[in-house]
């Protein structure tokens, strides 16, 4: 519920200012589906990538006239990552130490967005700024000697922040629009907390799909 709370007072917020920026500024809600594939780098452990899902609903805000408007919205995305660990990982009598490391957030990034001017209809543009995820799920899932599924949560720290960066195009389809991004998520706090940290960091690229309303 606290999560909820947050999420939706920086949403509003970001909705407030839109309003506030430009009497002229044309709000466009939509919705983006796509691909994360996710991994905990800086960390002593050689680990691969975890395949995840990305989703939810997006807010664009483009004052009139400019080829810059902010983009915000609120994300499901599965991150974490998979492999092995060099140590061994205990649950009960048990001894294992491969699996996925399954850690899933809510994600609100607030970016900035430049439009380049073309005569066709792929309107191509970068993206720049920050994020803040708020953490809904944390477990390993050992897959080496015994399979089991262990709660992590109190390991994980509840918030974090990073940087995104990418680019993509927007186009028209039966008048209607859709758009198709490319990003990097470079985390800059650390996943764990301090007792379990050891350096940590998300790094995720993500291959979205949307359309707005």
């Amino acid at each position: 519920m606290k999560i909820l709370k947050t999420v939706t007072f920086i949403f509003f917020f970001i909705l407030g200012f839109a309003f506030n920026l430009n009497a002229q500024s044309l709000l466009e809600p939509g919705i983006k589906v796509g691909v994360n594939f996710a991994n905990l780098n800086g960390g002593p452990h050689e680990l691969s990538s975890r395949t995840g899902l990305f989703a939810g609903v997006s807010l664009e805000i483009m004052p009139s006239g400019w080829p810059v408007s902010i983009e915000s919205g609120v994300y499901y995305s599965q991150k974490g990552a998979e492999g092995e660990y060099k140590e061994i990982i205990v649950k009960g009598a048990y001894e294992g130490n491969a699996g996925t490391f399954k850690l899933d957030y809510i994600e609100v990034p607030v970016l900035v967005k430049y439009r380049f001017t073309t005569e066709s209809t792929l309107k191509p543009f970068i993206i720049a700024g920050p994020y803040i995820e708020f953490n809904l799920n944390s477990e390993v899932k050992a897959s080496k000697n015994v399979a089991y599924l262990e709660d992590i949560s109190a390991e994980i720290k509840s918030t974090g922040f990073g940087l995104i960066l990418g680019g993509g195009s927007d186009f028209l389809i039966s008048e209607r629009k859709f758009n198709i991004q490319v990003r990097y998520g470079l985390g800059l706090s650390p996943v764990y907390e301090d007792r379990a940290d050891e350096g940590e960091k998300h790094g995720l690229f993500t291959i979205a799909a949307g359309f707005a309303f």
